[in-house]
């Protein structure tokens, strides 16, 4: 009866969704359109670049979180129409006393060249791009990649929207390192938001906590912190166990939760 039931109400919460997420990007697209400047900047750098990019309300989330966090170096993982967003939010926070910079860095020479070549003029001062391969790492049991040549910067915000998250090494699904990265480094909090990418949020989640890391389906991002070196607690046998003892179930299936 309730496997009946929960065929029945998934295709009305599958059309719910949808709904709700065509009238989140509509809401995010009226309001980057009273920003006339950046929504001019906006459309012309779309017209010109061949890359999908975000959603608009992924553009409206990154510009709104810039704006509202002020972060002074900022990591983005995969440089475009996302980089435009956030060096403009830059801009009006350097006029308000507030300076940053975004390091933008991409693993595909031509889409680093024409992240270049489009970004409006009067952003340069704000964005550094940085062409970096991808290679394989790890934390704890966890399989990743991330960029080799990120620089060494006390970034307090990343944007994961690259590299591609397959192993070099076999095409096996991974997850985007760069975050893990950035917060082992780090000797302050650092913000984070993940783009359309399910297993980066997932080991996320392991690692840091629900509480730290939360995935919103309407909006399709994961939003994280913040997070400090503090937080990464290596996997141990024990904390496994644990986990096995707090979430046991004697007469089935027992479901191990590392958080």
């Amino acid at each position: 009866m309730r496997e009946k039931l929960a065929s029945f109400f998934q295709p009305l919460k599958q059309r719910a969704l949808r709904l709700l997420q065509s009238i989140i990007k509509r809401i995010a697209r009226e309001k980057l359109q009273k920003h006339k400047q950046l929504w001019q900047t906006l459309t012309d750098y779309q017209t010109k670049t061949k890359a999908t990019g975000c959603s608009y309300s992924d553009y409206w989330e990154l510009y709104n979180s810039v704006r509202s966090r002020k972060p002074k170096e900022i990591l983005e993982c995969g440089p475009g129409v996302s980089t435009v967003l956030m060096a403009y939010a830059l801009m009006e926070n350097d006029k308000e006393g507030y300076h940053g910079k975004i390091t933008a860095v991409e693993e595909l020479e031509p889409y680093y060249k024409m992240a270049i070549e489009l970004l409006p003029e009067y952003l340069n001062p704000y964005v550094e791009f940085v062409l970096s391969p991808r290679i394989e790492d790890h934390y704890s049991l966890f399989r990743g990649v991330r960029y080799r040549d990120v620089p060494d910067r006390p970034y307090d915000f990343v944007f994961v929207d690259g590299p591609d998250f397959v192993a070099p090494s076999d095409g096996a699904l991974t997850f985007d390192l760069d975050y893990i990265h950035v917060v082992k480094n780090s000797e302050k909090p650092v913000y984070g938001i993940i783009d359309c990418r399910l297993s980066t949020v997932y080991v996320l989640q392991a690692v840091f906590g629900l509480d730290k890391v939360k995935y919103s389906p309407v909006h399709v991002l994961g939003f994280v912190g913040p997070c400090t070196k503090d937080d990464l607690t290596p996997l141990k046998l024990e904390t496994i166990m644990n986990a096995v003892r707090r979430n046991a179930n004697f007469f089935g299936n027992t479901e191990i939760k590392l958080r």
